[in-house]
């Protein structure tokens, strides 16, 4: 019984530790080619890309097009100009969402709410379970004479409301794209 008792107390003190009402926020991480003097690279174009989500065919476009759009006014507004022709440097995203869940404790148990409750079992702790989408997506810069890559960014996000996140498509995106873009071009 001291065992179960033990296992109910720290199952409940963890999920006090990471409560649900908490969004994660963006995670980025980047890397860049150090030895690269970016300051030479004006014009970019656009290489494959790749999007894989649940979504039907007509949404899956609008999320490409509301990336592509989002990145090109990034860079432009950074002071870079797509060509075609005779790009320094191509750009390629990579993004998708995977279905998650989490389980936790629903709210705080107060000592008042807690006679008699058993704790011999798990009886009486409340848990809550709610589902999520994981949004994850990779941004990669590559020299476009030589093929190396130049910088690369990937960022996370937890989308707690799928429906909501869709209904302000563009808006939310750009904030996704920005935040993923605000290292590039790196800084000497």
């Amino acid at each position: 019984m001291h065992g179960s008792r033990l296992l109910a107390t720290f199952l409940l003190c963890i999920s006090l530790l990471y409560p649900r009402h908490i969004v994660i926020a963006q995670d980025v991480k980047f890397t860049s080619d150090k030895s690269v003097d970016f300051k030479k690279y004006k014009k970019y174009s656009w290489g494959s890309n790749y999007l894989l989500t649940r979504q039907p065919k007509d949404v899956q476009e609008r999320i490409n097009m509301a990336i592509v759009d989002s990145i090109n006014r990034t860079l432009q507004a950074a002071g870079f100009t797509e060509d075609d022709q005779n790009p320094d440097f191509k750009i390629t995203y990579e993004a998708g969402g995977i279905a998650k869940t989490d389980v936790s404790a629903q709210r705080t148990l107060y000592a008042s709410e807690m006679v008699n409750y058993t704790w011999g079992n798990f009886a009486g702790i409340s848990a809550d379970a709610w589902a999520y989408s994981l949004a994850k997506m990779q941004i990669t810069v590559t020299d476009a004479a030589t093929k190396n890559n130049l910088w690369q960014a990937i960022a996370s996000k937890e989308i707690r409301d799928p429906e909501k996140f869709k209904s302000k498509l563009k808006e939310n995106i750009d904030k996704f794209v920005q935040k993923t873009m605000k290292s590039f071009p790196p800084k000497k």
